[in-house]
Order: structure tokens, then C-alpha cells, then sequence
């Protein structure tokens, strides 16, 4: 088996140098099932699996609101009111990155491959670098979901304790109630770090061996572009002291931070998570369709307003098993695969609210706080 991480760097090289594949196919007759339903959905009423106008009426709105409150944002005169803008621009800054950019990289949102990567510099204006975020989320998130050392999105740092087997500390003993706090961090630690980090040392199972030095000119022009527009312009143009501004652009950052950390938080790790692990030949447990299906949790499915919001990222059960179909689709597809779970006994894994799903990740940060089951969460 697999250990963490903090286990020592000449273990994770071993682990990272398996090949590890998927089971055999389980259930298949679920599976063939579940697709001939999906395919029937989209031909009777007549649908693609691209963006339909609902899609693009929202693309508009999200882009429209964000340039109209960063408008305001850099015509007013109240620091309050400053700092209540920020906060908005954070929200929509990451409704915007799971409507448009999040389908673009699956290259869900149009037909055409070249406007979806043209859709995927929305990351880019928005601080995230595109290109990283795709190599990140679709080569290594989506291939292996969960699997220690192979998703990019699951490792630890020593300030918090998720795999039973890495050091145990007095300090875990309250992580759940420092990590959320750590949380509001996360979009400044991405902007500042993780880029940069995953462009020296490419996510796992990307087999790249060097990068377009357009990608670096793309990475450093867009940061620079973003920093501007965020700090320096507002400086120059508003009669805020430089503090004021770097104030609100931090209460921007946290805004997005907690904004995002609900939906990765919700969909993955949660307390009844599962994290399989290869063996030593590098043989997964599991299916690829049955092993997205374990290690993905739906939320909130039946509030018409997060799904909106989060771009459909509540039923993320759907989105793992059909990832190159756009988020507008969700709602009818989770209620064909919930009814073909229940007919075949296979399990779906929800948390009804999204109170729920919060309360089910900070129960995992508590018992991951002692030595028992197997866990992991996104990394920090």
C-alpha cells in the first residue's frame, strides 16, 4: 500500500513511479445502462451536450456583473463600501471560473475546440493560470480521483493530519478548527504559489517534460496583468491609503477562498470519503466509472440556486462520470443516475444541504485528529 506524503520523499517517488491502472469494468450492466439513458435524454429532447443559450445568457451575466462591480469598485468613496465590493468580486470571481472556465477545460461549453481554449483564459483573468489549472484538474484530478500522490488535489502539508499513517501530533488535535480559518488563504496561496509550484514540478500523470516558454510568458504577463488591475489601479485612482487597498484586495481573496473551498470541500472529502489506494503492482480496487462513483459526493442537488451559482458543481457525481458534458445538463442527468442507482442497488453518495455537506468535512478534520480511517482532502 501507498503512504503519505510526509512519509519520506524516496516513498512517494516509488509510488509515483507505479503505473496504475484501473480494475476490470464491475456492474457493467449498470454502467451500459446508465449511458443508453443519458444518450436517450439528449436525442429525445433534442439537446447537445455542449452549452445551450441558458449557458451563454449566464456566461453573459457573471462577465457583465463582475466588470460592473470592479466599475463601482474604482468610482467610489467609501472604504466600507470598497470593502463590500471586494467581497462581491471574490464570489464572482469564482462563480465566473466554475460556469465558463471549469466547462471550457473539459471543453464542455462549446463544440469547438479552439473557443473553449480561448474560454479557459477566463482562469487567466481572473489571476489562476488556465493552462496549469487544465494540466492540474483534468490530467490528474479527474484520471485518479483521490488516489494519494496521483490526484494533484490531495496532499497534506504538517499542519494537517488526513492519512492515518503520517505523524500524529497534539497540534491536529484542533484542526478543525484552525484549518477553516487556514482556508480563507487559499485563493492568495494559489495566485502567489501553487501556479508557479505546478509549473517547476508538473501535477501527476501529465508525462510533459518541459513547458512552451509561451506558457511562462502566459503564467507571468497574467499575474502581472491581474495585480495590477486589482492593487496598483485602484491605488492610483481612489483616495484610499495603500494599506486600505491591500485590505481590501486580501477580503477579495478570502471572499474567493471561502467561496471555492464549499465546493471542493463538499464534493470529495467529506467524512464518509474514500481514498483508494493502489497496491505494490499498482493495481487500483476499483473501475475507473465505479471508482468516480466512490469517491465523489453530490450536495445540495434540489436548490436551483447553487446550481446556478456554483456551475453545477453540486451534482459533481454526474460531472466525474460524464466530465466532457455541460453543467446545464446536471439536474435531469442526477436524476436519471439516482434513479438507476436505486434500481440496481449501487450507491450515490449526497449530502442533502449544503449545511450538511460543511458539517461532513469538518467531522472528517475531528477524526482525522486520531489514528483510524484512511482520508485525505485538497491540498492547502
Amino acid at each position: 500500500m501507498t503512504t503519505p506524503e510526509s512519509c519520506g520523499s524516496s516513498n512517494r517517488d516509488q509510488r509515483l513511479s507505479l503505473v496504475v491502472r484501473y480494475n476490470q469494468i464491475e456492474n457493467a450492466e449498470f454502467f451500459a445502462v446508465l449511458r443508453v439513458r443519458i444518450q436517450h435524454y439528449f436525442k429525445s429532447n433534442e439537446l447537445s451536450i455542449y452549452a445551450e443559450d441558458v449557458a451563454y445568457a449566464k456566461a453573459i451575466v457573471l462577465i457583465g456583473a463582475y466588470a460592473l462591480t470592479y466599475y463601482t469598485l474604482l468610482h467610489t468613496s467609501a472604504f466600507d463600501l470598497y470593502l463590500i465590493l471586494c467581497v462581491v468580486l471574490g464570489m464572482l470571481k469564482i462563480f465566473i471560473a466554475l460556469n465558463i472556465a471549469h466547462d471550457a477545460a473539459h471543453r464542455a461549453f462549446f463544440r469547438n475546440r479552439k473557443l473553449n481554449d480561448l474560454m479557459l483564459f477566463t482562469f487567466d483573468a481572473l489571476g489562476a493560470n488556465g493552462y496549469m489549472w487544465k494540466l492540474r484538474h483534468v490530467h490528474s484530478h479527474h484520471a485518479f480521483t483521490n488516489v494519494p500522490d496521483h490526484d494533484a488535489d490531495i496532499k497534506q502539508s504538517a499542519l494537517v493530519r488526513i492519512f492515518p499513517n503520517s505523524p500524529l501530533s497534539g497540534l491536529h488535535s484542533y484542526q478543525h478548527l484552525y484549518m477553516p480559518v487556514l482556508y480563507g488563504f487559499y485563493s492568495l496561496h494559489w495566485l502567489l504559489f501553487r501556479d508557479f509550484k505546478d509549473f517547476i514540478n508538473t501535477p501527476p500523470n501529465n508525462h510533459l517534460t518541459y513547458h512552451r516558454k509561451v506558457e511562462l510568458i502566459r503564467l507571468i504577463l497574467g499575474k502581472l496583468i491581474y495585480f495590477t488591475m486589482m492593487i496598483l489601479v485602484p491605488f492610483q485612482l481612489l483616495a484610499l491609503e495603500f494599506y486600505q487597498v491591500i485590505l481590501g484586495f486580501m477580503v477579495m481573496q478570502m471572499s474567493a477562498s471561502y467561496t471555492v473551498a464549499i465546493a471542493l470541500a463538499s464534493a470529495h472529502v467529506g467524512e464518509h470519503a474514500e481514498f483508494p489506494e493502489p497496491d505494490r503492482t499498482g493495481q487500483l480496487p476499483y473501475s475507473f466509472l465505479m471508482h468516480q462513483l466512490i469517491t465523489t459526493t453530490d450536495f445540495a442537488t434540489d436548490s436551483k440556486l447553487l446550481t446556478h451559482l456554483y456551475g453545477g458543481f453540486n451534482h459533481h457525481v454526474i460531472h466525474h462520470l460524464f466530465p466532457n458534458i455541460c453543467h446545464i445538463h446536471y439536474p435531469p442527468l442526477t436524476k436519471i443516475l439516482k434513479n438507476t442507482c436505486k434500481e440496481y442497488g449501487i450507491g450515490y453518495n449526497e449530502n442533502k444541504t449544503l449545511i450538511d455537506a460543511i458539517n461532513a468535512h469538518l467531522q472528517l478534520l475531528k477524526s482525522r485528529s486520531k489514528n483510524n480511517l484512511t482520508v485525505a482532502m485538497p491540498e492547502f
